[in-house]
């Protein structure tokens, strides 16, 4: 949703998910070029981005490191999709497990974390419209994960990473996308973004979720919650 959004500014560019910071091995490695050219999901971005198989394979092997790829991809993108932007951006959620590599190596890079109550997460994760994962546990730590490394990378990079909150986010866009732009030092205009709307989507009443899994998710997340402003001081939830 926040993409789509930011794609409606004249200024900014964005592919479909890269994963470029996802997997942990080194850069360069036959292991690496194997995950990132032939997963079938990143193919089917490339397809969309209007990047050929034989043009990526080219940018991978010839990048000496992952910032070398995101620039030459970028680049690329940028020219044949939006040749008016100015900077591009990048929404891959798992790409938060090499994000402090690419804070180190992109040292302009900014990074916008969005929050969600993490019920809803793995209420969502567990309907699997985009990605299944059936446990609750590794649900639960999608969410766990990321928020920790998050706070780690706002503590060493003070000033580099803004974050938002989906349920304040879509029951006011306009305030919080303003704030977004100047985070990033973009302008601002409310009649870019006036065509899209905002609905908050909750799948807690979807049935997916048990109260006794409920419970054991508020258990598994409390520290974060916590953090958020999803639970009080005292641990019970807030609406």
């Amino acid at each position: 949703m926040l993409r789509n959004i930011l794609r409606l500014h004249p200024n900014l560019a964005s592919p479909e998910e890269t994963h470029f910071y996802r997997w942990a091995e080194p850069f360069g490695t036959e292991a690496y070029i194997r995950v990132v050219t032939s997963n079938p999901v990143l193919k089917r971005h490339r397809e969309i981005d209007g990047i050929t198989e034989e043009e990526f394979r080219g940018m991978v092997t010839s990048a000496k490191s992952r910032d070398e790829l995101y620039y030459k991809y970028m680049r690329l993108f940028v020219q044949r999709r939006k040749p008016t932007a100015n900077r591009w951006f990048d929404k891959t959620p798992q790409n938060i497990y090499g994000a402090a590599l690419a804070a180190g190596k992109m040292q302009r890079a900014k990074f916008v974390h969005i929050v969600r109550d993490p019920i809803n997460v793995v209420a969502s994760l567990r309907i699997g419209k985009v990605m299944k994962v059936e446990r609750l546990i590794g649900a639960c730590n999608y969410w766990n994960e990321a928020a920790d490394m998050i706070t780690v990378l706002r503590k060493a990079y003070p000033g580099r990473v803004h974050e938002m909150i989906y349920e304040k986010f879509v029951r006011d866009p306009q305030s919080h996308l303003r704030d977004l732009l100047a985070f990033v030092d973009e302008p601002y205009e409310k009649d870019w973004f006036d065509q899209f709307n905002t609905i908050e989507v909750d799948h807690r009443e979807e049935g997916v979720l048990s109260a006794e899994e409920i419970a054991r998710v508020r258990t598994h997340c409390a520290t974060g919650m916590k953090r958020y402003g999803y639970v009080d001081s005292d641990g019970s939830a807030r609406v």
